[in-house]
């Protein structure tokens, strides 16, 4: 679940963790938001288990979740 959405990440929680993600807002045509995630910055969950490095399979379901919501709503997303 998106929790937050600002120019620079995306706060998203996931099976009770929380992670922010990395990248950048920008504006489509279709008057809709678009953003930008960097893939290879997505590395740790945020505190209090930001301890934890993310596996590959969990970097993917970041993403997935992140895609599902903005596809929900109309926006663009786009994987770096």
């Amino acid at each position: 679940m998106i929790l937050e959405v600002s120019r620079g990440h995306i706060r998203v929680e996931i099976k009770g963790r929380k992670i922010t993600v990395p990248g950048e807002m920008f504006f489509p045509p279709n008057d809709k938001m678009g953003f930008a995630i960097f893939k290879d910055e997505i590395k740790a969950w945020d505190s209090p288990n930001d301890h934890d490095a993310l596996t590959e399979d969990e970097v993917e379901e970041v993403i997935k979740d992140i895609q599902q919501e903005f596809t929900q709503g109309g926006h663009t997303l786009e994987i770096e």
